[in-house]
């Protein structure tokens, strides 16, 4: 049964449109363990499929992985991490210095990159990170992350997939591209991997935590990895080693009912640019929950429950205009919300009454909420995949890391995720996993790992 939010002072209507929204936003625990069943079936059906294709993605990395990282920088060390953002059209790059085996020194630049020409535009900001920080002397080890599926070519990384529509990225081998422009304008720096952005948080965080297993990105997106033995990879030729598995998460439920969306999803989902796919993300992700939450309000506008008629309904007309970095007013406890008040009013030009103040923090709560144990079932199938190859007597407590914006922006969030998935693994049996935060930036230094590994 649904939580009651009903709040004292407000209208019957307030209150029943609020416990409305509240029960279709409500996630069982059979439900979450429905949703845990099917993410390992989500990742089991991916891994077993000839193509790559709309389930999960294999990426390479060499079996003995951590071991040649923890060799490479016994002393002291220095490497490039790159990550690529394209739906930003973004570009990150940092140096890292590693001492006595831990990143010492982190330099970032974040640059725009033109449309055209990428490659060489991404040449050329890398010339000037390193003439900038006097980097050298080379040639300095290069690791590339970018936010796309890989497809493995090389032990170098691979191409980007060809299903993916990701402009000037499409079907490119990264390395191979990349490295070209690189030697053209003889930069003391080789690319030494590509990999995606969630396979570079695995690699740091099995780098820092050293029994990680699963590493999840809480980002603008959502995305989690792990690793797997390539015995039990049907279609991958390589029987021995490990390889890190690129989940794909954002695009569980595709082709899926067991997500149940709420009608307030189908709305977002039908004005977005990528409709019918990212099924998952569009219900947990930091690009969309501001969003969720400002249908939600908007509704309660349409009905005229919330606000003075006379407000000013410019700004929350805009779609994305309530950024999910708004929804921390959630956690304003004041007397008479003060937080939450002066959000409504320097944002939105709104006048708000306490009882609104209690409407707008109650659907912020609910949509969190429902998004953190969403993710928490996911995580749970996950690592019951993970976990397979120990016997269920014998099988250790699996070790999840989590990097990403919201770790730091959102603490309910993270505290749901975890619990929702520790709860749902006692259920299947299996031991409740241990869970560390990596910070926003785990995939930048994974990538600067990885480039020491190779």
């Amino acid at each position: 049964m649904a939580d009651d939010y009903s709040i004292a002072g407000a209208s019957a209507a307030q209150n029943q449109l609020l416990n409305e929204i509240a029960a279709s936003l409500h996630v069982t625990t059979p439900h979450l363990s429905d949703v845990a069943n099917d993410v390992y079936d989500y990742v089991t059906t991916g891994l077993q499929q000839e193509t790559q294709g709309p389930a999960s993605w294999v990426s390479f990395i060499t079996p003995s992985v951590t071991q040649d990282i923890r060799s490479a920088i016994k002393h002291e060390s220095q490497s490039l991490g790159m990550t690529i953002n394209t739906q930003a059209g973004r570009l990150k790059i940092s140096s890292i210095k590693f001492t006595s085996g831990q990143p010492a020194a982190i330099n970032k630049q974040v640059f725009y990159l033109r449309k055209d020409q990428v490659f060489e535009d991404i040449a050329t900001r890398l010339s000037e990170f390193v003439n900038s920080h006097e980097l050298g002397p080379g040639p300095l080890p290069l690791g590339v992350n970018i936010d796309r599926p890989i497809e493995e070519t090389s032990k170098l990384g691979g191409r980007v997939a060809d299903n993916v529509d990701c402009g000037p990225f499409r079907s490119v081998d990264i390395a191979q591209a990349l490295g070209a422009v690189i030697l053209k304008k003889h930069l003391p720096v080789r690319v030494t991997s590509v990999t995606n952005c969630v396979v570079s948080t695995l690699v740091a965080a099995q780098h820092r935590f050293h029994n990680t297993s699963v590493a999840l990105i809480l980002n603008h997106g959502i995305n989690a990895s792990y690793y797997e033995q390539a015995s039990r990879i049907p279609k991958l030729q390589a029987k021995e080693g490990r390889v890190a598995v690129n989940t794909e998460l954002a695009r569980y439920g595709e082709h899926s009912a067991v997500l149940a969306p709420t009608r307030w999803d189908h709305r977002l989902d039908r004005e977005s640019a990528n409709t019918g796919t990212h099924t998952f993300e569009k219900l947990v992700a930091d690009k969309y929950l501001g969003e969720i939450v400002r249908n939600l309000i908007t509704d309660f506008m349409d009905a005229q429950l919330i606000f003075p008629k006379n407000a000013d309904a410019s700004v929350l007309g805009e779609a994305y205009s309530f950024f999910t970095s708004y929804m921390t007013i959630m956690e304003d406890q004041s007397g008479d919300l003060r937080e939450v008040g002066d959000l409504l009013r320097a944002g939105f030009n709104i006048q708000a009454s306490v009882v609104d103040r209690q409407i707008v923090r109650a659907l912020c709560h609910m949509v969190t909420m429902r998004a953190a144990k969403l993710v928490g079932a996911a995580v749970a199938g996950i690592v019951r995949r993970a976990s397979e190859p120990q016997a269920a007597a014998a099988a250790a407590a699996a070790v999840v890391s989590i990097s990403g914006q919201l770790t730091e922006m959102n603490q309910p969030y993270v505290a749901c995720t975890t619990g929702t998935a520790q709860a749902l693994l006692l259920r299947m049996g299996l031991p409740a996993p241990t869970f560390n935060v990596l910070g926003e930036d785990g995939y930048t230094v994974g990538a600067a790992l990885a480039a020491l590994s190779k």
